[in-house]
């Protein structure tokens, strides 16, 4: 069986998927190719040497008949995007659609879409050894390109500066992500009384991960934020609020938290501080819940039963 994969052209969610897809489906014996290419996605409509195709492109159009795959990993109703318009079309003409939450699925009204969700390598990445130390480090990973993303930065720097004074001076709290909005969290930063260091973008987020004991994480717009499935690799306790499909990725004080307003994320956050016994036992069960539901090796079949169906 021959499968295209299309992505968009740029390294990012998309693109990784659909590179790492073409990797799973190939060590199962799978034709499997990355179409990511400039010109080869504006001929994509055109001509397809292939079984089935599987795109995370909108394919509004098409001169011929195989069978396509929509992986829909975004809320494009409100992301401006030059995908945005082909969207309504291209899910009409697909023979399924897929989305990585039932969130997702829910706020785009697509009834008759098959929920995947996202997922990782977790044998990639190095489980923390909870220690106990007179300084705990905190880390946020995210990115600075949305505003909704950013400004969640500041709302957890409001809930660090709620914690007692005596708090602040064992803790350390690294931020990694860049984008235009990183600017405007920095000078606003200025005032937290918070130890608080910016990495801006790096290559490879892993090793801050490891060298961290508790991930936090906040946004005011989100779907399915794969960075929470890396730190819970990483054997990290996560605290988050309630956006998106984090209650599809968390179960709430068992393998992680799930805030529903600053209070509640300021009391999980002051208990993980305090209590490394909770930091261990909560990051143990983080890193057996990605490797049981959100890796690559256990969610392929998922893929390959639709392709089977579709042939």
């Amino acid at each position: 069986m021959k499968i295209n994969i299309l992505t968009p052209v740029r390294a990012g969610g998309p693109y990784n998927w659909g590179r790492d897809l073409v990797n799973q489906l190939s060590k199962r014996g799978f034709e499997a190719k990355h179409v990511h290419g400039l010109l080869e996605l504006l001929t994509s409509p055109l001509y397809q040497k292939a079984d089935i195709v599987h795109t995370s492109v909108p394919l509004a159009f098409r001169l011929w008949k195989k069978p396509v795959v929509l992986t829909i990993k975004g809320e494009y109703s409100i992301e401006k995007t030059i995908w945005q318009p082909l969207y309504p079309a291209a899910i009409r003409k697909a023979n399924i659609v897929t989305t990585p939450s039932y969130f997702l699925k829910e706020r785009l009204n697509l009834k008759d879409a098959i929920v995947i969700p996202n997922t990782i390598f977790p044998e990639q990445f190095r489980v923390v050894k909870h220690t106990d130390k007179d300084v705990v480090n905190l880390v946020t990973v995210t990115k600075f390109h949305f505003k909704d993303k950013a400004r969640g930065v500041l709302d957890i720097l409001e809930i660090l500066s709620s914690l007692p004074r005596e708090v602040h001076k064992h803790i350390n709290y690294s931020v990694v992500g860049g984008g235009p909005y990183l600017g405007q969290v920095i000078r606003e930063a200025k005032r937290c009384e918070v130890n608080v260091k910016f990495y801006g973008i790096l290559q490879d987020s892993r090793q801050v991960l490891q060298g961290s004991n508790i991930f936090i994480y906040y946004s005011h717009h989100d779907n399915f934020p794969n960075v929470i499935l890396e730190a819970m690799a990483c054997g990290l306790p996560v605290i988050t609020n309630d956006v998106g499909a984090v209650s599809e990725i968390i179960e709430n004080e068992k393998d992680g938290f799930i805030a529903t307003n600053h209070d509640s994320y300021g009391e999980y956050l002051f208990d993980l501080i305090n209590n490394l016994n909770l930091r261990a036992k909560v990051g143990q069960k983080a890193r057996k819940a990605v490797e049981s539901k959100f890796s690559w090796e256990n969610v392929i079949d998922q893929y390959i039963d639709i392709y089977r169906k579709l042939v």
